[in-house]
C-alpha cells in the first residue's frame, strides 16, 4: 500500500514587542514586491519560463554579477536578504502569472464571440456567391479583436483590472527563520535601519507527532501577527477512491441538513446494507448564536446603516481566483470597512467551530465503523444555483458547504478519501420502495409531498421515519448502484 501525504495550514499566534518591526518588514516586502511586478510588465514574454528560470533571470536584470558586472535595473533597495528578496520575486510573478491568465481567458471569450459573429455574417455572403468561400482555417486565423467590429462597451466589459493594491503576506523561507522548537522562533526583521533576528514565543495547537513544519507565512491583522505555518503529515493509505471500490471497502454516506440536526450518517456495507445510522446535532445551538450576535448589530445607529446582514466570509463562502492567504486576508478585508465588524467577525468564528466539530465528529464515525470512503452530497459553491426551499429560510443559513470541505481534507489526514455524489431523488423517495414520500414535522400535522422542512417523512407503502436519515440512505444507495454494483 503506497504511502502519500496531507499538508494542513496551522495558525498560530506571535507574542511580539515591536509590531512596528512587523510593519515596515511589510511594507518593504511589498516594495520589493511592486518592483518585480512592474518589471515583469514590461517584459511578459518571460512568463514563458518556469518559475524557477523566470526567478533567475529577474535577478540576473537586477544585482550585481559575481565578476562585478552592474545589473540592467538595479534594485532601488540596500541590505535585501537574499531569501526576503526572493520571497517577493515569487509573490509578483504570482500575481503576475494570475493576471495574465485572467485576461487571456476573457480576450478568447472576447475572440469567441466575435468570431461567432463573423461567421454568421460570412454565412450570409456565401449564400449570394458560391466563388467568394471562406475557408475556416483562414476564418480562424490570427484575427485581432477588432477585426469583429465589437462595440467598445462590450469589448471593455469585464475585462480584468490590474491589482491595484500590489500586497502579499510574507512568505519567509529558512534563510529568515530559525530555532523553531518548543514554543518559540527566532525571526529575521526590518527595524527601520538595520535587519535584526529577534526571537518570539507563539500559542497555538502543538504539532502533530512525525509531523514537518514547512516555511511560515506572517499574517499581520490589525494588532495581531499570525504564523501560518504549513504542516506536512504522512498518510499510510493514499489509494484512490476507484481502487477503494474494486476492492469493495464499505463507505460512509452522508446527508447535510438546515436543521437541528446539521449532519446524519450510515455505514453502507459491502453488500449495499445501509446500518449503524448517526445523528450529529448543533444547529439550533448555532442558530440561536447567531441570531444573538445578528441582535447586537441591529443596535444603535451603527446598524441601522446596514443594507445587507451577512457576507461572504460569515458565511463560508470564500472569494474565487485567491490562494488560501488571499482568501483569508480578502475575507478580512471585507469585514474591516463596515459597522459592527467585531460581531460579524464571531459570527465566522461560531460557524467555522461548528463545521469543524460536526466534520470531525463525521470523520471518527468512519473510522470507528472501518469504512474506507466518504461519500457526501454535491453542493453547488453558487447560492443562485443553490437556492432550494429545503435550505431552509434562505441559503446563506446552511453551512453545509463549509462542512463538506472540511471533511475531505479532514478524512485524507486520516487515510479515507471523501467525495461527492449527486443526490439523485434522495429527499423525495423512499429509500425501501423509491415510493414518493411526504413529509411533516409531528404526528398532528397533515404529510405533504410539497413540505419542505419535513423532520419526518411517510410513503404509501407505510414506511415512515427520519427525512434526514432517508436522504443519507438513498445517496448510499445510489453511490452503491452506480459503482458497487458493477465491480466483480
Amino acid at each position: 500500500m503506497s504511502a502519500g501525504y496531507a499538508i494542513t495550514t496551522y495558525k498560530i499566534q506571535l507574542n511580539y514587542k515591536h509590531l512596528d518591526w512587523f510593519k515596515k518588514t511589510q511594507s518593504l516586502f511589498d516594495a520589493v514586491l511592486a518592483f518585480y511586478y512592474e518589471l515583469l510588465e514590461r517584459q511578459p514574454e518571460a512568463l514563458s519560463l518556469t518559475n524557477q528560470n523566470l526567478l533567475r533571470h529577474l535577478e540576473l536584470q537586477t544585482i550585481k554579477q559575481r565578476d562585478g558586472t552592474p545589473p540592467e535595473t538595479p534594485l532601488p533597495f540596500e541590505r535585501i536578504p537574499l531569501y526576503f528578496r526572493r520571497a517577493a520575486i515569487n509573490a509578483a510573478i504570482s500575481m503576475y502569472r494570475s493576471y495574465m491568465s485572467k485576461l487571456r481567458d476573457w480576450e478568447d471569450k472576447q475572440m469567441g464571440n466575435g468570431k461567432l459573429k463573423m461567421e454568421n455574417s460570412v454565412t450570409e455572403s456565401q449564400s449570394d456567391s458560391e466563388s467568394n468561400q471562406i475557408g475556416q482555417a483562414d476564418l480562424h486565423h490570427n484575427l485581432p479583436l477588432s477585426t469583429f467590429n465589437l462595440p467598445p462597451e462590450s469589448a471593455k466589459k469585464g475585462r480584468p483590472s490590474r491589482p491595484k493594491n500590489l500586497h502579499m503576506s510574507m512568505l519567509y523561507y529558512k534563510g529568515m527563520y530559525k530555532d523553531f522548537a518548543d514554543g518559540q522562533i527566532l525571526l529575521k526583521l526590518y527595524t527601520g535601519k538595520a535587519w535584526s533576528w529577534v526571537k518570539h514565543r507563539y500559542t497555538g495547537r502543538p504539532f502533530p507527532e512525525n509531523a514537518e513544519p514547512m516555511s511560515p507565512t506572517i499574517v499581520i491583522k490589525k494588532k495581531k501577527v499570525m504564523l501560518h505555518i504549513p504542516v506536512k503529515e504522512v498518510v499510510e493509505d493514499s489509494r484512490t477512491a476507484k481502487e477503494r471500490v474494486k476492492q469493495h471497502e464499505s463507505f460512509v454516506a452522508v446527508a447535510l441538513t438546515g436543521s437541528d440536526t446539521l449532519a446524519v450518517c450510515t455505514t453502507i456495507q459491502a453488500d449495499g446494507r445501509a446500518t449503524a445510522p448517526y445523528f450529529i446535532k448543533g444547529g439550533k445551538a448555532l442558530a440561536h448564536r447567531r441570531k444573538q450576535l445578528l441582535g447586537y448589530t441591529k443596535r444603535g445607529t451603527a446598524g441601522k446603516k446596514m443594507t445587507h446582514i451577512i457576507e461572504n466570509d460569515a458565511l463560508g463562502v470564500c472569494p474565487r481566483g485567491l490562494s488560501s492567504y488571499g482568501q483569508a486576508e480578502a475575507g478580512s478585508a471585507l469585514q474591516e470597512h463596515r459597522p459592527n465588524a467585531k460581531y460579524y467577525e464571531k459570527i465566522t468564528r461560531v460557524t467555522d467551530h461548528y463545521a469543524h466539530e460536526v466534520s470531525r465528529k463525521i470523520v471518527d464515525y468512519a473510522l470507528k465503523q472501518g469504512a474506507k470512503l466518504i461519500v457526501l452530497p454535491e453542493l453547488k459553491e453558487s447560492f443562485d444555483q443553490a437556492k432550494k426551499l429545503y435550505l431552509g429560510k434562505s441559503p446563506y443559513d446552511f453551512i453545509g458547504r463549509r462542512i463538506a470541505r472540511y471533511v475531505k481534507y479532514k478524512a485524507w489526514q486520516k487515510g479515507l478519501v471523501a467525495m461527492t455524489s449527486k443526490p439523485y431523488y434522495a429527499s423525495t423517495r423512499c429509500y425501501h420502495c423509491d415510493a414518493p414520500i411526504a413529509k411533516h414535522n409531528t404526528e398532528y400535522q397533515n404529510p405533504s409531498p410539497n413540505f419542505y422542512g419535513g423532520k419526518n417523512f411517510v410513503c404509501k407503502e407505510g414506511h415512515k421515519g427520519s427525512t434526514a436519515l432517508n436522504s443519507a440512505r438513498n445517496l448510499g444507495k445510489g453511490f452503491y448502484e452506480r459503482f458497487y454494483a458493477g465491480v466483480a
